[in-house]
């Protein structure tokens, strides 16, 4: 695994759609979120650890977040299915509104 300076993490991540700066990877540094070693006055970082920095970002807030209470989990998969079952029923709108317009009996 290559090995990282702040400057190239941040672009590294900025390639993943994730804005950050250098002083946002010094924080995630300091809260324990990524890792990192001193060399030298600066900090190292390895690319497999910003790539799993980068799948714990992908899940956070979600029913699939690591070491989370199995309560929440079924709050959060409740909450996802209801936002689903009410995107169906808005697609499920829009194609009788598409069948209408191109004349599309709904019957056939």
């Amino acid at each position: 695994m290559e090995n990282m300076t702040l400057s190239e993490t941040v672009g590294f991540l900025h390639s993943y759609e994730i804005e950050c700066d250098p002083h946002m990877i010094e924080k995630w540094i300091t809260e324990g979120k990524l890792k990192a070693t001193k060399r030298d006055n600066s900090n190292t970082i390895i690319e497999m650890d910003v790539l799993d920095f980068i799948d714990e970002l992908r899940w956070s807030g979600t029913a699939y977040e690591k070491e989370m209470d199995d309560q929440i989990k079924i709050g959060r998969m409740e909450k996802e299915i209801s936002l689903l079952h009410k995107k169906v029923d808005k697609l499920k709108d829009e194609k009788i509104d598409f069948e209408f317009q191109l004349g599309i009996s709904p019957f056939n």
